[in-house]
C-alpha cells in the first residue's frame, strides 16, 4: 500500500519533492544533504553568478533568466559558446553543462518520476516479463524485469545482478521496500509489444539461401512449439531509440541460465557492421537465439539482408565506387608489408630506449617523407591528422589527447603511418600506443603464466586510471612481438643444432577451440609445407590487426586447415624450408598396421579418462547417447564398446583432452624446445614423424611414450630407407636370449659415441655422434605399460651411457610449467595461439640457454667471457665464431668487431709515433713482417713474444717494436678468415687499455687523421660497445679506402654524416653527393644509417668480374 501511495503521489503532483531511492516519504521532507554541501564551491564554474544562498529547484530549471553570467551570453554573433567543466577539464556545449554538473558532479540523485524515468515496454504479458532501458541516455542494451502481482505466485525481480546485490543491501538496512530503478520505472509503462507470428515456410527459405542448415532451422520451429506451449511470444523488437544502427530482439528461452535468469534474452544486430550479440554466445558464433532473430527480421524487414555488392554491371558511379575500394585494401595490404619488412624491431633493445619515461611526444608523425616503394621515390603528400584523442598506455598509467598522424603517397596511396621504436614506443592501430617498457613487462608476465588482462587488472588498480580495453592492449602486445626481429633458432647450447638424444611427448592440454569436423581433407596433397611463408602469413595476421577494427572481415586472417598448417622447427635444425604435416592422412582409411596402432591410441585415450571423476564420465555417456547408470568401471566399459565409430571417439577425445589435439613437442635432454607441432586432430606416432622426417639428421635416441608405434610408422613411410636401425629401433636382436637378459638386467648395450664421436664409414652419420644408428626408446613412466615382450629392449636402462644420466621426464617437467599458462592460451584463437606459443618457446629457450651458460661457466670458474657458436652450433670458448652467435647469446656480447678496428686505428695511426720513440731493448712481435728468405722458425717467433717490455715513457705505453710499422702499412694488410679469432699479444692489449681508460680525460688527443681528430671519447663508443660515433666511423673507411687503394682499386665510401641526411626527416638528394667521376668508380660503399646499426650497400662497376676478384684479394 505505500508503494501504491507513492507511484500515485508521483503522478498526481509533479510538482512534489522527489523520492530518494532509499529513503521512506517521511524523511523526504528533510533536506537529504547537508546544505554546506549543495553549495560547495565545485558544483558552479568559477563564472557562474550564485543565485542566492538557494540550490537548484524545479522553476529556475524551466525558466530561464536573463543574468550576466556564462550561462547567458548572447548568441548575436551566431557562435555557441563552450565551457570547461573545472572538475574533469571536459570541454562542452553551454546547453549541456547544466546537466553534465547534475549527472557527473553533483550529490543528488534524481528520482524515478514521470518526468524522469526509464523507457519500459512490456514483451510478456502472460508472466509479466517487461523491457527497460540499462541506463537512462545514450544506447543500452535492454534488461529483463518482472513485476506479476496476478496469480497464484507473484514475482517482483530484475535479472542484473547488481539489482539483486541493492535489494539485498536495502533489505539488511531495513529498507525492504526500496526498489532498483528498473522496476520502479514499470509505474509509467504504457505500452506492450504486438507479436509477430514467424511463418515456417521463412525459416525454410532461408536455409535455402544458405543462412543456415536444417538442423538449425528445425530447433528454431522447435523452439516456437515451446513458446506457444508456454504461451509467451516467440521474438519480439524493442526500440527505444537512441541508436540508428542497433536493433534488440527479445527472444523466448525455455531454460534458465545465468546468462537468461527470466525466461527470455536479448539479441542485438548492429546494421553498420553486421554483427549479432549474444549473451550466450562467443561472437561470431551461431546460437539459437541468433537465428530466430534473423528470422524475426528475415520476415518483417528483409531488405537488411540485401548483398551490397550488385548482381549485374552497375552504374558508373558504383563501379568507381568498388574499384576505389579494391585501390584501399590492396594501399593497407601494401603498408602491412612494409611495416613487417622494414620496421622490425631489434631483439635487444638499448636501455634508453626501454627506460621508464613521464613526457612521452604527444604528436605522433611518421618518420617518411619520400615513397619507398614508387621507383622514383615521390614526395609524400602533408601529413594527415588521424586522430587527437590517441591514448600512450605505459607502466605509468594513460596519457590522453595525443594526435596521430599519417602520410600517403599520391601516386601508388600507400600510407605511411607512426612506427618508431626509438621513441620507447610502439603504435597499434593509431589509438592506442604502448610504451616499449609496457611490452616487455607484459612478456615477463607471460613468461610468468600471468596474463595480459590481470597485468592490467594489476595496473589499473596500482594507477587508479581506466586503461583500454584488455583485448586491445594484447592485440597490441600481439603485434610488438610480431615486429620483433627474433630468430627463433629453438637450438641448445650443449646438443646444437642437432642434438644426439632428444624426448618426445604430447601436451594434452595445451589445446585451441577448433570444429575438426569443419576441416576438408584436401585432394592431390603430399603433405609439404612451407614453414617460413606460413609464420610469415602468421605474423602479418598480427599486424593486420592493427589496420582492420575487430568485427571487420581480415583477409590477412589464418584459418587451421590440412593444407596451411606448419610446425616450427629452427632454420638450422630443419632440412630446408619445406617440412611435413599429412595429419590429413589421419582422416582417410588407415592400413591394418596403422589400425592397430589407432586402437592403443583408444588405450591411452582410456586411461585418460579412468582418472576423471564419476560425472564427468556420467555426463559424457550421456553426450553419447550411453546408459550413465552403474560405476565408474561400467560407464568406461560401455564407453570402451561405443569407440569403435570415429564419431564416438572424437567427441570422448574433444571432452578429456579439448577441440584440437594439443602440441607434439620435441625436446633435448637440457629442457630446450627443438619442435612443437600444433595438432589439428587427435594424437598418433605420425605427428612425430613429420617433425623427425623434416629434421636434416634425425636423432641417433629418441625416447617416446609410445615408442613401437613410432618406429613402426615412420619405417612404414619410408620402406626403402628405414629411418629407424637396427632391429627397428630396438637396442638388440629381439631374440628370446636377449629378451630374457634384459629382464634378468644382465643384457647392457653400450653406445660409445654418445659420448666420444666415433669415425664412422656408414652413410649420412650424425654430425655430433658419428654414428647412423636410431633407436627409439620409451621413457620410465611408461616403459610398463606395453604388452609386447620385445619391448623391453626398448628399455633406458639397458646402456650405461644414458641410465641415471637422462632425464626423460624433461617433457613432462615443460608441460607442468607450461600447464599454467593453459587458461588464457586455450581461451584463444587458432592462429593467436600458435603465434603466442612459439614466442614464449623461444624465450623460455633464450632463458634456460642463458641459466645453463652461466653455471657452467660459474662452475668452471670462468666468469664473464667471449663465447661464441661452433658450425654444429654448440657452445665454445673463444675459437671459434659462428653467424648467429650475438643472436642466440645475447648475454655474452662479441667484441671482435669492435677490436679489430680499434686494432687497425691503433696500428696505423699510433704504431708509428710510438715505434719512433727511444726504447730501452729492441724488441719483437708475435708475427713480424714477413721474411723472403723463409728461414725463420715459429716456435722462436712465439717464445720471443715474452722480451715485449713496457716504454719507460709516462705518456703512452709502448707495446710493439719497429716492424709494426710495416706490417701496418695500406699495402701489407690483406683480408683473411683468421682475423675473426684473433688475440691481440700482450703489448697491443696494454696499448688498447690505455686508450680505453675511463679514468683517463675523454678530451684526450689521440689521432689525428686527414679528416679530424679522434679523441678517447670517441674511441669509446667503438670499443666499449656503445653507439659508435661517426667521427670515428669514418676514421674507419678512411683507413679502409687506403688499403682498397693499395691494392689498385678505386673505391668511394660516403661520409657518414652525409648518409645521415638522406633519410626523414631531412630527405637530402643522395646523387649531389656523390663525386663527378662516380661513374667510374670500383667500388662504391654507402653507410646508411638505420637504428641500432649501419648497413653497408655496395654497388659495382660494369666490369663486375673484374670487381669481385679484387675484392676477393682483398
Amino acid at each position: 500500500m505505500a508503494r501504491h501511495l507513492l507511484s500515485c503521489q508521483h503522478s498526481s503532483i509533479p510538482s512534489q519533492p522527489p523520492l530518494s531511492g532509499l529513503l521512506p516519504a517521511e524523511l523526504s521532507e528533510e533536506p537529504r544533504i547537508p546544505p554546506a554541501v549543495l553549495f560547495e564551491e565545485p558544483r558552479l564554474p568559477p563564472k557562474v553568478l550564485s543565485l542566492g544562498s538557494e540550490p537548484f529547484s524545479d522553476s529556475l530549471l524551466e525558466h530561464s533568466y536573463a543574468l550576466p553570467s556564462a550561462f547567458n551570453k548572447t548568441a548575436a554573433d551566431g557562435k555557441s559558446m563552450n565551457l570547461t567543466c573545472p572538475h574533469c577539464g571536459l570541454t562542452l556545449r553551454t546547453k549541456n553543462y547544466k546537466a553534465h554538473m547534475m549527472r557527473k558532479h553533483s550529490n543528488q540523485s534524481i528520482d524515478v518520476c514521470l518526468a524522469s524515468h526509464l523507457q519500459c515496454v512490456c514483451v510478456d504479458e502472460t508472466t509479466g516479463l517487461f523491457a527497460v532501458q540499462r541506463t537512462g541516455h545514450g544506447f543500452s542494451v535492454p534488461v529483463h524485469v518482472q513485476r506479476k502481482t496476478w496469480g497464484v505466485s507473484h514475482n517482483i525481480r530484475c535479472e542484473l545482478e547488481e539489482c539483486q546485490q541493492y535489494q539485498l543491501l536495502a533489505q539488511r538496512s531495513g529498507l525492504g521496500f526500496s526498489l532498483c530503478e528498473h522496476l520502479r520505472s514499470l509505474d509509467y509503462c504504457r505500452e506492450t509489444v504486438k507479436e509477430v507470428f514467424l511463418q515456417e515456410h521463412i525459416v525454410m527459405e532461408m536455409v535455402d539461401l544458405k543462412f543456415f542448415g536444417e538442423a538449425k532451422a528445425a530447433t528454431c520451429i522447435k523452439r516456437q512449439k515451446a513458446a506457444q506451449m508456454a504461451h509467451a511470444p516467440l521474438c519480439v523488437r524493442v526500440d527505444f531509440g537512441g541508436s540508428s544502427t542497433q536493433i534488440c530482439l527479445s527472444v523466448f528461452e525455455p531454460e534458465i541460465h545465468s546468462f537468461c535468469r527470466l525466461g527470455r534474452i536479448f539479441v542485438t544486430y548492429n546494421a553498420l557492421r553486421n554483427t549479432w550479440h549474444c549473451a550466450c554466445a562467443k561472437p561470431r558464433i551461431s546460437c539459437p537465439h541468433k537465428n530466430i532473430a534473423k528470422w524475426h527480421l528475415f520476415q518483417t524487414q528483409r531488405d537488411i539482408f540485401k548483398s551490397t555488392v550488385p548482381l549485374s554491371s552497375g552504374t558508373p558511379s558504383q563501379m568507381t565506387q568498388e574499384s576505389s575500394s579494391f585501390e584501399d585494401n590492396a594501399a593497407v595490404e601494401r603498408s602491412i608489408r612494409y611495416i613487417f619488412k622494414e620496421k622490425k624491431i631489434p631483439g635487444s633493445l638499448p636501455e634508453n630506449v626501454i627506460s621508464q619515461k613521464m613526457d612521452h611526444q604527444k604528436q605522433l608523425f611518421p618518420c617518411e617523407t619520400l615513397c619507398q616503394v614508387c621507383p622514383e621515390h615521390p614526395k609524400l603528400d602533408e601529413a594527415v591528422l588521424v586522430t587527437n584523442k590517441a591514448r600512450i598506455v605505459s607502466m605509468m598509467g594513460v596519457i590522453e589527447n595525443v594526435s596521430t598522424h599519417h602520410r600517403s603517397c599520391p601516386r601508388c596511396h600507400m600510407v605511411y603511418r607512426y612506427q618508431e621504436w626509438t621513441d620507447g614506443l610502439h603504435n597499434f592501430d593509431n589509438h592506442v600506443v604502448l610504451s616499449l617498457e609496457l611490452c616487455l613487462f607484459l612478456r615477463e608476465n607471460l613468461q610468468n603464466h600471468v596474463s595480459a588482462s590481470r597485468v592490467i587488472d594489476s595496473l589499473e588498480g596500482l594507477r587508479r586510471v581506466k586503461f583500454p580495453s584488455r583485448d586491445t592492449i594484447f592485440h597490441a602486445y600481439c603485434h610488438f612481438e610480431a615486429l620483433t626481429d627474433a630468430e627463433y633458432m629453438y637450438s641448445c647450447i650443449n646438443c646444437g643444432f642437432h642434438p644426439p638424444v632428444v624426448v618426445m611427448d604430447l601436451h594434452r592440454k595445451g589445446v585451441f577451440k577448433l570444429a575438426v569436423s569443419d576441416l576438408k581433407a584436401p585432394e592431390d596433397f603430399n603433405g609439404e609445407h612451407d614453414i617460413e611463408g606460413f609464420w610469415n602469413s602468421i605474423h602479418l595476421e598480427m599486424i593486420s590487426r592493427g589496420f582492420f577494427p575487430s568485427g571487420v572481415k581480415n583477409p590477412f586472417s589464418v584459418p587451421p586447415s590440412y593444407t596451411h598448417w606448419a610446425p616450427w622447427i629452427g632454420s638450422e635444425t630443419r632440412t630446408s624450408d619445406i617440412v611435413l604435416n599429412t595429419e590429413f592422412k589421419k582422416v582417410g582409411t588407415s592400413s591394418s598396421h596403422e589400425a592397430k596402432l589407432s586402437s592403443v591410441t583408444e588405450d591411452r585415450l582410456l586411461d585418460e579418462l579412468a582418472k576423471q571423476k564419476v560425472g564427468v564420465v556420467r555426463k559424457l555417456c550421456k553426450a553419447c547417447n550411453i546408459d550413465s547408470k552403474g560405476s565408474r568401471f561400467d560407464l568406461i566399459t560401455r564407453l570402451r564398446e561405443k569407440m569403435k565409430s570415429r564419431q564416438t571417439y572424437d567427441k570422448v577425445f574433444q571432452s578429456i583432452w579439448g577441440a584440437s589435439g594439443g602440441w607434439s613437442v620435441i625436446l633435448c635432454p637440457h629442457g630446450i624446445v627443438y619442435s612443437v607441432k600444433f595438432n589439428l586432430r587427435a594424437e598418433s606416432p605420425r605427428d612425430f614423424a613429420d617433425l623427425l622426417l623434416s629434421w636434416k639428421h634425425m636423432p641417433n635416441v629418441c625416447v617416446y611414450d609410445f615408442a613401437r608405434g613410432l618406429a613402426a610408422h615412420t619405417n612404414l613411410r619410408v620402406p626403402d630407407k628405414l629411418p629407424f636401425h637396427p632391429h627397428e629401433g630396438r637396442l638388440a636382436e629381439p631374440t628370446e636370449e636377449n629378451v630374457k637378459a634384459a629382464q634378468d638386467g644382465s643384457l647392457k648395450v653400450n653406445l660409445p659415441w654418445l659420448h666420444e664421436r666415433m669415425d664412422s664409414v656408414n652413410e649420412n652419420p650424425h654430425p655430433v655422434t658419428g654414428s647412423s644408428d636410431h633407436y627409439v626408446l620409451y621413457d620410465r613412466f611408461h616403459e610398463g605399460n606395453t604388452k609386447d615382450p620385445k619391448d623391453i629392449l626398448r628399455r633406458i636402462q639397458l646402456v650405461p651411457e644414458l641410465k641415471g644420466w637422462l632425464n626423460s621426464q624433461v617433457v613432462e617437467q615443460f608441460f607442468a610449467n607450461m600447464r599454467k599458462s593453459n587458461y588464457f592460451l586455450s581461451n584463444m584463437s587458432p592462429s593467436t595461439h600458435v603465434f603466442l606459443m612459439r614466442n614464449i618457446n623461444h624465450h623460455y629457450n633464450t632463458v634456460t640457454n642463458k641459466k645453463l651458460l652461466e653455471r657452467q661457466l660459474r662452475h668452471g670458474r670462468l666468469g664473464k667471457i667471449n663465447i661464441s657458436l661452433s658450425a654444429l652450433g654448440q657452445a665454445v670458448v673463444g675459437k671459434y665464431m659462428h653467424c648467429v652467435m650475438t643472436r642466440t647469446l645475447p648475454l655474452f656480447t662479441c667484441y671482435i668487431c669492435s677490436y679489430l678496428c680499434v686494432y687497425i686505428l691503433f696500428f696505423v695511426y699510433l704504431a708509428p709515433q710510438v715505434c719512433n720513440k727511444p726504447r730501452e731493448i729492441t724488441e719483437t712481435v708475435l708475427n713480424p713482417a714477413p721474411s723472403t728468405s723463409g728461414d725463420t722458425e715459429p716456435q722462436k717467433r712465439v717464445d720471443n713474444k715474452k722480451a715485449n717490455r713496457r716504454s719507460t715513457d709516462a705518456t703512452f705505453p709502448d707495446p710493439c717494436g719497429p716492424p709494426c710499422e710495416a706490417l701496418t702499412k695500406p699495402e701489407n694488410i690483406l683480408a683473411s678468415r683468421s682475423s675473426w679469432c684473433f688475440v691481440p699479444h700482450p703489448g697491443q692489449q696494454q696499448l688498447l687499455n690505455y686508450v680505453l681508460d675511463i679514468s683517463r680525460p675523454k678530451d684526450e688527443l689521440i689521432v689525428e687523421t686527414s679528416s679530424g681528430c679522434l679523441t678517447r671519447s670517441d674511441f669509446w663508443t667503438l670499443g666499449l660497445n656503445k653507439e659508435m660515433e661517426s667521427t670515428i666511423g669514418n676514421g674507419c673507411f678512411e683507413l679502409i679506402t687506403k688499403i682498397v687503394q693499395s691494392k689498385g682499386i678505386s673505391i668511394y665510401i660516403e661520409n657518414l654524416y652525409v648518409t645521415r641526411t638522406w633519410l626523414a626527416p631531412y630527405g637530402c638528394d643522395p646523387l649531389r653527393s656523390f663525386p663527378t667521376d662516380a661513374q667510374r668508380m670500383d667500388i662504391i660503399v654507402l653507410p646508411l644509417w638505420t637504428p641500432g646499426h649501419f648497413q653497408l650497400c655496395e654497388s659495382c662497376s660494369e666490369d663486375h668480374s673484374r670487381a669481385v676478384v679484387r675484392k676477393k684479394e682483398l
